[in-house]
């Protein structure tokens, strides 16, 4: 059983009564004690703001939840909007290398770099954006948000059950691990780097499956000149791998 104790005061200051909220974080005891911070210490939070609704003719770049790719943690599909067509969370104005990081299910790791091609646009309310400090790569920043350590504390922090979210000051709170700059831009890099490795396969292989796909609809159009369907260097599939498909849909079926 898990008990810990705390006087009336410490409860009544913090607000929260649940146990799990006061028990220390487990997975950031991984890390050496002496490289540990709150992120208050390497970030500020950044408190521009733009209203869209002002010029309902211009259009803008808005980033919401939904454009952050969770599993690598990268902006991948901003939505182009007029102001007229601004939803009210859209107001939150952002900087090339400014880190967004979602408040609301913060525990799914919606944290991403802002893009030199997104300086300047929109984000919604939704998220934190927080500004490096001088000597803070915003990698490596991004880098320490989305370790499970992190994460853990952010679940920690959440009030809700639905819908659980954070605020900007218990991301301030959160400790990460911090180290000098060379480390920190050796991380970056090598981050950077996987991303770009990751788009190019992703890109190559969504290529592929279009390709696949036209040349088996040109299959069944009757084209005269249908290219084999391993050229797009996908494997056919085999007659056993058929076979299984045909079986669990039988199964499925009875």
């Amino acid at each position: 059983m898990k008990e810990i104790i705390k006087t009336y005061a410490e409860l009544h200051a913090e607000g929260r009564w649940d146990i799990d909220y006061h028990l220390p974080p487990e997975g950031i005891k991984d890390y050496p004690e002496d490289i540990l911070i709150p992120v208050s210490d390497i970030a500020d939070i950044s408190k521009s703001k733009k209203d869209p609704t002002l010029q309902p003719d211009v259009a803008f770049q808005y980033v919401d939840i939904s454009s952050v790719d969770v599993y690598l943690g990268y902006i991948c599909n901003p939505t182009e909007l007029t102001g007229e067509e601004a939803p009210s969370r859209a107001r939150k104005l952002i900087k090339a290398f400014n880190v967004i990081a979602s408040t609301c299910r913060p525990t799914r790791g919606a944290i991403a770099v802002v893009p030199p091609a997104l300086h300047g646009e929109i984000c919604s309310t939704g998220f934190s954006v927080l500004e490096c400090m001088e000597g803070v790569n915003p990698y490596y920043l991004h880098f320490v948000l989305r370790l499970p350590s992190t994460l853990e504390q952010f679940r920690k922090f959440s009030t809700g059950s639905s819908y659980p979210a954070i605020l900007d000051s218990d991301i301030m709170k959160t400790l990460v691990p911090y180290v000098d700059v060379d480390e920190q831009d050796a991380i970056a890099a090598a981050m950077v780097s996987g991303y770009r490795h990751y788009d190019a396969i992703v890109t190559k292989a969504r290529a592929e499956y279009i390709g696949l796909v036209d040349n088996a609809d040109n299959l069944i159009k009757g084209a005269t000149e249908v290219v084999e369907l391993t050229e797009n260097g996908l494997e056919a599939a085999t007659d056993a791998t058929l076979a299984s498909i045909k079986a669990t849909i039988s199964e499925l079926a009875s």
